[in-house]
């Protein structure tokens, strides 16, 4: 018996299309709805977009976030509900929005039905972030699905290892990471994109978005794309590269990551060893208060070497 399934990450255009903001936001939609249809149509158990998707190309502020963001959760509901009720399919989609009087960077899963079954909360939001107004999440849920567990993890999540490393703690098998990094080159993306499924044994899903048929990637300037599923051994098992389209991977959840002479003698699992080793009694910096920290302008380090 395996728990065999077909994973979708899916990248949408990377630049929304419309003269004016309703065009924009109808475009996001269109989009997602578009290309999660394509992601069901092809077999996808759960499929996944990136980061925000519901505000590509429109100017947020902290004055205006409620009205830009306001009805988007029920559409997300009606709308994409729709798509993954037609193809029996879970869906990721992640969104800026008002929960509870809160605002929140959230990613929605949606199960086979349509139906809104829980969020997770960006834990680490960015300065930019924070003058909108959002507020971060506090905890690190994972959700049981009916072929296993999975996490999620948004966007600045992944500059720390300890995000995936608690998503693995509270038994996730598959990561997801919608996001919109970019600029920092291809091989600093490589590595980053690959190594959560190293270190943790796991499955990890990157979703971004891409450039349209035609255009240019330019390293440095644009959202890095690659959305891909990544095996626990590192390996890619699809990979959209830069532009629009889906990465469709076949994994099998019974089938881990077996590693020869990690701890001991012989072939075994690698994510049971690992977590046999972990020594949390000496983490407790992790957890130490940070202190006041100030951001240091790369302009006075040029100036300090004269």
């Amino acid at each position: 018996m395996t728990r065999e399934i077909l994973i979708a990450s899916v990248q949408l255009p990377a630049f929304p299309k419309g003269k004016s903001e309703a065009e924009i936001k109808e475009f996001d939609f269109w989009a997602a709805e578009t290309w999660l249809d394509k992601a069901g149509q092809a077999g996808a158990d759960i499929a996944c977009i990136g980061e925000s998707f519901n505000t590509r190309g429109i100017a947020l502020t902290y004055e205006n976030f409620p009205s830009k963001v306001a009805g988007d959760f029920e559409a997300v509901r009606e709308r994409l509900g729709a798509v993954a009720r037609r193809h029996k399919m879970y869906i990721i989609a992640p969104v800026y929005e008002v929960i509870e009087g809160v605002r929140r960077n959230i990613a929605l899963l949606l199960d086979r039905s349509g139906n809104y079954i829980g969020g997770y909360q960006k834990v680490h939001c960015i300065e930019n972030e924070r003058d909108l107004g959002v507020v971060p999440g506090d905890d690190w849920p994972t959700f049981q699905l009916d072929f296993g567990r999975i996490g999620i993890e948004i966007c600045h999540d992944n500059s720390f290892p300890e995000s995936a490393r608690c998503l693995t703690l509270n038994g996730a098998e598959v990561i997801f990471w919608p996001h919109v990094m970019g600029g920092w080159g291809e091989l600093f993306m490589d590595i980053s994109i690959r190594i959560p499924a190293i270190h943790n044994g796991i499955y990890f899903v990157p979703s971004c978005f891409g450039c349209d048929p035609g255009m240019a990637w330019k390293s440095g300037e644009m959202l890095m794309g690659r959305s891909s599923v990544i095996g626990p051994d590192a390996t890619i098992v699809a990979d959209t590269g830069h532009y629009t389209g889906i990465a469709l991977g076949r994994v099998d959840l019974d089938q881990p990551r077996i590693a020869h002479m990690f701890t001991r003698n012989g072939e075994y699992v690698y994510r049971t060893d690992m977590l046999m080793d972990r020594r949390p009694d000496t983490y407790g910096p992790l957890t130490r208060a940070k202190g006041q920290i100030e951001p240091i302008p790369g302009s006075t380090l040029a100036e300090a070497r004269g």
